[in-house]
């Protein structure tokens, strides 16, 4: 029996000593304290347990579960950090430590942050890294097209997001094959896309015939849960289609037109709704817009096309009994002759040349000046 250190394993009893009980066989065991196990536990049963190293560098086993097990990605909270690194819980007994250099950036308190748990055997410790790139080599990819994963998202990157793969592998997630908004540390079910050498590129939805039956089932499934109508139509937004019906506005569109087809909807002015009769309306290969509502939201109305000519023959046409107006001649009106006026640059300007100028006498400095007049100054004589 091997007993390794940061896995969940199902240990048998082997025997009961002072402060707690052995796990085990005779060639490899490892202790539990007694306040772990129920009273009176009998050798041989079997208990679900986690390895991990205690403070003085031993291992140790306890029935309090982690999130992860070695070599696993996870998603977890910092809760303290200091010279060494940053701690975080994970779940169990003991703190996990990312040290300094096993991180891609600094970490600081209340963070969230994505770690793979790994085993230091020289220093008997179990400690987390961010660093995944390094741990994930993609060395032996076993997917193909279409197969179905479970990926936990991972940090951003230029063209969507980075996934981690079944716990195992790393791949990419392009922005425009997510039908749902991710955060870091979900996981979520996705399909592979593309394989190319070490490279996966894996998608939120199905692709061909099972994309289709997969959209048209949940449209029919929104319609069913919303009244059998929703405002979706080939003008909404993709964001819009993306939160309410979780697939892309091209799968929307796609599957919509298959259900009109088949009779299940009709397509209106505004939106989808479930076709109750399950027969297709006249001349709907001509009209793009199948049904009108009216403005009330009553009953919707079909639409008629227009007749480009009136269906009525000329000689039932209506007749209007009505004079012709007598054309009058052409009389020219005559006007008074225009009195010829000079122009505004030829009317003659007055001249102030003949008239003499009277300029002020010139004051010598020898003139004596006028004294200022002196201000009075006001004075309160107030009672006494």
């Amino acid at each position: 029996m091997q007993i390794i250190p940061g896995k969940i394993q199902k240990l048998p009893v082997f025997e009961a000593v002072e402060k707690g009980y052995m796990l085990g066989d005779e060639s490899h065991q490892v202790f539990i304290p007694r306040r772990e196990l129920k009273p009176a536990t009998e050798p041989g049963t079997e208990i679900e347990v986690f390895v991990y190293y205690n403070e003085e560098r031993n291992i140790e086993a306890t029935t309090q579960l982690p999130q992860i097990q070695l070599g696993e990605v996870g998603c977890f909270r910092v809760g303290n950090a200091n010279d060494l690194g940053s701690f975080v819980s994970i779940g169990s007994k003991r703190d996990i430590l990312i040290p300094n250099k096993e991180q891609v950036e600094s970490l600081e308190e209340g963070r969230m942050t994505l770690l793979i748990l790994l085993d230091d055997s020289e220093n008997k410790r179990l400690y987390g890294s961010t660093k995944l790139n390094r741990h994930f080599r993609n060395q032996e990819v076993p997917y193909q097209r279409g197969d179905e994963i479970t990926m936990m998202i991972a940090e951003k990157i230029e063209i969507g997001r980075r996934v981690i793969i079944d716990g195992k592998y790393i791949g990419a997630l392009f922005r425009q094959e997510m039908t749902d908004k991710v955060r870091l540390g979900e996981k979520v079910k996705g399909f592979v896309r593309k394989v190319e050498g070490k490279d996966i590129i894996v998608s939120m939805q199905r692709e061909g015939m099972e994309l289709l039956d997969d959209s048209k089932a949940k449209i029919l499934s929104y319609l069913e849960l919303n009244g059998g109508y929703v405002r979706l139509n080939d003008d909404t937004d993709p964001e819009e289609i993306k939160l309410r019906l979780h697939m892309s506005k091209k799968a929307f569109k796609k599957a919509a037109g298959m259900l009109f087809k088949e009779g299940k909807v009709l397509l209106t002015k505004f939106g989808i709704k479930i076709n109750k009769t399950g027969e297709l309306p006249k001349d709907w290969e001509r009209n793009k817009i199948l049904v009108e509502e009216e403005m009330d939201g009553s009953v919707p109305v079909k639409k008629e096309a227009r007749a480009e000519k009136s269906e009525r023959p000329d000689d039932e046409s209506p007749k209007r009994d009505y004079a012709p107006r007598e054309k009058r001649p052409y009389e020219k009106k005559s006007y008074p002759p225009r009195e010829d006026k000079p122009r505004y640059s030829e009317r003659p300007r007055p001249s102030h040349e003949d008239e003499p100028r009277e300029k002020p006498p010139r004051r010598s400095d020898d003139t004596p000046r006028e004294p200022a007049p002196v201000k009075k100054q006001l004075t309160f004589k107030g009672k006494k």
